[in-house]
């Protein structure tokens, strides 16, 4: 066994960050169907990819503890960043900012209610 490989699995040697990963493991089993073993080399990425698409606030609380657990064993985590860019959203053929268009929906729906009375059944109906 090379040396690179027994300080990868370091951490897999404290009992509560074990525990902590058990019990990922199964709220992950729930959830996703897939089952992670303990001796996987990629566990922790794969770990860290599910709770980032999970909807249980019980994972992402579990990851960030053992996160944390990680952080006092070996110090702090690098800084990984995406090698892809985030795809450009588009709406009707033109990009799209999320943040920019929530800044725009709300003036122009403001404006759009003072210039034009809402009509409904062929009566004016007051606005609120």
């Amino acid at each position: 066994m090379s040396n690179a490989t027994a300080t990868d699995h370091r951490w897999l040697m404290q009992y509560n960050i074990v525990n902590l990963v058990n019990q990922c493991r199964r709220l992950i089993r729930a959830e996703f169907d897939a089952n992670l073993s303990l001796t996987d080399q990629a566990l922790r990425q794969k770990l860290a990819h599910y709770a980032g698409r999970t909807r249980s606030q019980g994972l992402q609380r579990l990851y960030g503890e053992i996160r944390l657990a990680l952080i006092e064993l070996e110090g702090p985590d690098q800084l990984i960043t995406p090698e892809e860019p985030l795809p450009v959203r588009f709406y009707r053929g033109q990009p799209v900012d999320a943040g920019e268009q929530r800044k725009t929906a709300r003036p122009e729906t403001s404006a759009q209610k003072n210039s034009k009375p809402l009509m409904y059944r062929g009566r004016a109906v007051a606005q609120s």
